[in-house]
């Protein structure tokens, strides 16, 4: 189900984006490595929120394939599709913690931590 939003707000979903990744970092100082690359994850799904909003007007509701969907719509509009493969990514790695009850070891969420924070800066290139 798509969500109609207002352009104005993709600095909100950005803002949202880098509050995640700050959780993120702190919980993997912590050594809770689950949560920090769910934090992570959710980071990446933000910004890419604010991606879609800005050049769409519209973010994924519920459906990661949507999310996806989107995200290449706006590849297609900026021809830079450096992004694709941490969002795939990001949402595999979101299923299997969040759904699947999988745990992550360090070296899988200091990785996913190091995307959110390329991808966020590749998000920020766009949106301004």
């Amino acid at each position: 189900m798509v969500k109609e939003v207002s352009k104005s707000e993709s600095a909100g979903y950005l803002k949202k984006s880098e509050e995640f990744l700050e959780s993120a970092r702190d919980s993997f100082n912590k050594e809770r490595f689950n949560a920090a690359g769910f934090d992570a994850t959710q980071s990446i799904i933000n910004a890419n929120d604010a991606l879609t909003i800005h050049f769409l007007g519209k973010r994924a509701s519920k459906d990661h394939r949507e999310a996806i969907q989107f995200h290449l719509d706006v590849v297609r509009i900026i021809s830079d599709d450096a992004g694709r493969k941490i969002l795939a990514d990001a949402l595999d790695i979101r299923n299997l913690v969040g759904y699947l009850g999988e745990s992550i070891r360090k070296s899988e969420s200091e990785k996913i931590i190091r995307s959110a924070a390329k991808f966020i800066d590749w998000v920020k290139k766009f949106v301004k």
